[in-house]
C-alpha cells in the first residue's frame, strides 16, 4: 500500500489561507516551512533569556527552580534542532500544509506560549524555591517523557528509512500487523501514540518548577496551561491518526492493530 495520507475535504479560499495549499513550499531553494519551524525555536530561546535576564535584573541570581527549567527547555531546544531530520518523519510534515495557521503557530504561539511557564519563575521571591530533590526528580520526569518521545520518533525512523525491512533496533523487535507497516512491538506496543504521551510527560515536568514557587495561585497555575494544551493538541490528533490508519488500512487491518496495542495514547490507562 502507498505511503500517503487522505487527501484534505474540499475548501473554501478562506479555509485554504488559513490551512494551506502547499506542503513545503520554497523560495530561492530554501523549505519556507523549515524555516518557520528553526524561527521559531529561535524565537523560543530568546524569550526564555530575556525571562533569565529579568529574574537577574529583579533578584540579582537564578533560583534553582529557574534554572531547572531553563535546562530543560534548552535540551527541548538543542535536541530539537540537532535531530531535525527525526522530526521530517512525524505528522506536521506529513499532514500540515503552510498557511496562516502554521505561520502564527510557528512565529507567534510556538515562541510566547511554550515558554508560559517561565513567568512565575522569574518573578518569585528569592526565598521561594525547590529542595535539590525535588529539582532532581523533576528533571528525571522531563528525561523521562524525552526518552518515551524520542525512542518512539527513532524507532518509527529507523524502521521508515529501511523501507519495513529493518528486524531488530536497539535490541527490539520490530513487528508490524501483517499487511501493514503499523509497529507493535518496542516503543510501540506500550501504546499506539506513545510518542504523544511522552511530550505530556515532559510538559508536565516543565509546569512544575513554576507550579511549585508561584508567589500567588496565578502563578501557580499559569504553568498548567502548557501540558494542558498538549492533551488539547493530541486528543483530536490521535483520533485523526486513528481515523486516517483505519481509512487505509481497512476496518479488519485496524481493528487487529487496535487489538494488539489496545491503548491509544497512555500506556495502561488511556
Amino acid at each position: 500500500m502507498a505511503e500517503t495520507w487522505n487527501p484534505a475535504p474540499p475548501r473554501s479560499g478562506l479555509q485554504h489561507y488559513f490551512f494551506g495549499l502547499a506542503f513545503n513550499p520554497r523560495l530561492g531553494g530554501i523549505d519556507l516551512k523549515m524555516l518557520h519551524y528553526v524561527l521559531g525555536a529561535l524565537g523560543l530561546a530568546w524569550n526564555l533569556l530575556s525571562a533569565a535576564a529579568l529574574r537577574l535584573q529583579l533578584h540579582g541570581s537564578l533560583s534553582l527552580a529557574m534554572c531547572v527549567y531553563l535546562a530543560m527547555f534548552a535540551w527541548f531546544i538543542v535536541e530539537y534542532l540537532c535531530l531535525e531530520v527525526v522530526h521530517l518523519y512525524t505528522y506536521d510534515i506529513f499532514c500540515e500544509k503552510m498557511g496562516f495557521k502554521l505561520c502564527w503557530g510557528c512565529l507567534v504561539f510556538y515562541p510566547f506560549f511554550y515558554c508560559v511557564g517561565v513567568w512565575p519563575l522569574a518573578y518569585a521571591a528569592p526565598s521561594s524555591d525547590l529542595s535539590a530533590a525535588a529539582a532532581v526528580l523533576i528533571a528525571a520526569a522531563f528525561l523521562g517523557g524525552w526518552f518515551l518521545t524520542r525512542g518512539a520518533n527513532l524507532q518509527k525512523f529507523f524502521f521508515k528509512r529501511s523501507d519495513g525491512r529493518l528486524e531488530r533496533w536497539c535490541g527490539l523487535r520490530m513487528q508490524v500487523v501483517p499487511g501493514t507497516r503499523l509497529l507493535v512491538s518496542g516503543f510501540w506496543g506500550l501504546s499506539r501514540h506513545v510518542n504523544y504521551c511522552g511530550e505530556i510527560v515532559q510538559a508536565i515536568a516543565l509546569a512544575l518548577p513554576g507550579c511549585a514557587v508561584g508567589s500567588s495561585a496565578y502563578y501557580r497555575f499559569l504553568p498548567w496551561l502548557y501540558p494542558l494544551y498538549y492533551v488539547a493538541l493530541f486528543v483530536p490528533r490521535q483520533l485523526d491518526d486513528d481515523a486516517q490508519l483505519a481509512a487505509k488500512y481497512g476496518a479488519a487491518l485496524f481493528a487487529e492493530y487496535a487489538r494488539r496495542v489496545p491503548y491509544r495514547m497512555v500506556p495502561w490507562l488511556y
